[in-house]
């Protein structure tokens, strides 16, 4: 009998491996990439710088009577673009900026002058010209007008009054002004105390 040789098996075949130019994990890998860090668009940019335009904290301004900040000044400039009137009206009074007194100069912005006046390009600030004064013969401060005003007494930037032209002999103007207003208004609080004392003496005798 003639042995016969076993066959020898076959080598197994080698699978076809993807072409180099596609790939599913690659793909795959592209897309988790692009979803979790995504490219900034303008929109995102814009939102971030404004969020940290918010986020800005606010030193807070101290009273030259009292030494003591009012608890409702803003800490950040969320705060402030938030404020309300009767905040921005209770912040006026605290810093005596909502009526003239002789502290109300004392502090390096005053806006005590135009507080309560709204405002206009073609007016004048009280005290220029015709000696008016808030509210006459002008049109009453809106809650804007009023937080752009606070805004320009603790320095912020871009926030100076129309009237003044943004300039410096324009904001030397408004100054001058305010400063004659004030000076008027206590002298006839005084004229106005010293009758009423006067006044009230004769009815003495």
């Amino acid at each position: 009998m003639s042995s016969k040789t076993p066959p020898t098996p076959s080598s197994p075949r080698t699978p076809t491996t993807p072409s180099s130019n596609f790939s599913g994990e690659t793909l795959v890998d592209d897309h988790l990439t692009a979803t979790l860090n995504p490219k900034p668009t303008n929109a995102s940019v814009q939102y971030r710088r404004k969020l940290t335009h918010l986020c800005t904290p606010l030193a807070p301004l101290l009273s030259v009577t009292s030494g003591a900040a009012h608890p409702a000044f803003p800490r950040t400039m969320l705060h402030y673009n938030l404020l309300t009137e009767d905040q921005l009206n209770e912040l006026a009074h605290h810093y005596h900026q909502r009526t003239p007194s002789q502290w109300s100069l004392c502090y390096p912005l005053p806006v005590v002058g135009r507080w309560h006046v709204a405002d206009d390009n073609n007016g004048s600030a009280p005290g220029r010209g015709q000696g008016q004064g808030p509210g006459q013969g002008q049109g009453v401060a809106r809650l804007e007008d009023k937080r752009r005003r606070f805004g320009r007494f603790v320095g912020l930037r871009g926030c100076e009054s129309p009237v003044d032209g943004g300039d410096d002999a324009g904001r030397e103007r408004e100054q001058r002004a305010m400063e004659l207003w004030v000076e008027g208004e206590m002298r006839k609080r005084e004229e106005r105390a010293w009758a009423e004392m006067t006044g009230r003496g004769k009815g003495c005798w």
